[in-house]
């Protein structure tokens, strides 16, 4: 737990906040936190601050909050993502959310195992844990909002009532351009990447896709299960906005930190 993570209510009027269960053992038993102890504290798309351990008895700790700053504003990428298999998704959710998301839309595809929507891991406490324990893990306060569709079909309609603009992007291994080569937008606006799960989008997916104004790019010559896709393309993303703000002398947009 790099960052402790509490929703608005949970922070009274003085500042205070009383946490158990889970976030209280942790931070007891795993950081060895006492009376004292000072901590990374942030609220939900909300600003960061320093905490400190006021409290630590009886199972619970109170730790005292000051925030500072105001909260960041959104990611930039929102992700589509076809449903891996169900042992894969907690930690694909985890990895995408600790690496700071808009959104996740998670989509039935041709090549998924209509088995999968039967786990418990689709559960919706299930995918907002997966989700809270990786934006503690990336110390990212941005909770991003989960959706399931059990029908490719019932994505479309959303997707064609988002708001105009911004950049949609599609991976896919035979396309002809790589993500580096997508629309200078992409670097620049809101994007949304959709990967597909384990074997990829069929190519009638991909046009339906490319109907709702989505690029198809390749991430490179490799065939990648969708865990391992979606955190290489959003750190190439990344990258590419880092290089980009560099060549045009633009402030980096984030300051590294070893303390």
């Amino acid at each position: 737990m790099n960052l402790v993570l509490v929703a608005p209510d949970e922070l009274d009027a003085q500042g205070f906040v009383h946490l158990h269960g889970r976030r209280a053992e942790h931070l007891v038993r795993v950081l060895g936190a006492a009376r004292g102890t000072r901590l990374r504290v942030g609220v939900v798309r909300g600003a960061t601050g320093i905490g400190e351990v006021v409290r630590n008895e009886s199972g619970a700790v109170t730790v005292a909050v000051r925030l500072e700053g105001t909260a960041p504003p959104p990611p930039s990428v929102s992700l589509v993502l076809g449903l891996p298999r169900p042992k894969a998704l907690s930690r694909l959710l985890g990895a995408v959310a600790s690496m700071g998301v808009a959104r996740i839309d998670i989509v039935n595809a041709w090549r998924v195992d209509k088995s999968y929507f039967d786990s418990p891991r689709l559960d919706a406490g299930t995918l907002a844990e997966a989700i809270w324990l990786g934006c503690e893990q990336g110390m990212t306060t941005w909770l991003p909002e989960v959706a399931v569709f059990r029908r490719f079909t019932d994505l479309l309609p959303r997707l064609a009532a988002s708001p105009a603009g911004g950049c949609r992007l599609v991976a896919h291994p035979r396309a002809s351009r790589l993500l580096e080569g997508a629309p200078t937008a992409a670097l620049d606006v809101p994007t949304v990447l959709a990967l597909g799960p384990d074997g990829g989008w069929i190519d009638g997916e991909v046009a339906a896709l490319a109907e709702q104004g989505f690029v198809p790019v390749s991430l490179g010559p490799w065939v990648l299960r969708t865990e391992i896709a979606a955190p290489i393309a959003l750190a190439e993303l990344a990258l590419l906005r880092r290089l980009r703000s560099a060549r045009e002398g633009a402030s980096p947009p984030f300051e590294a930190r070893f303390d």
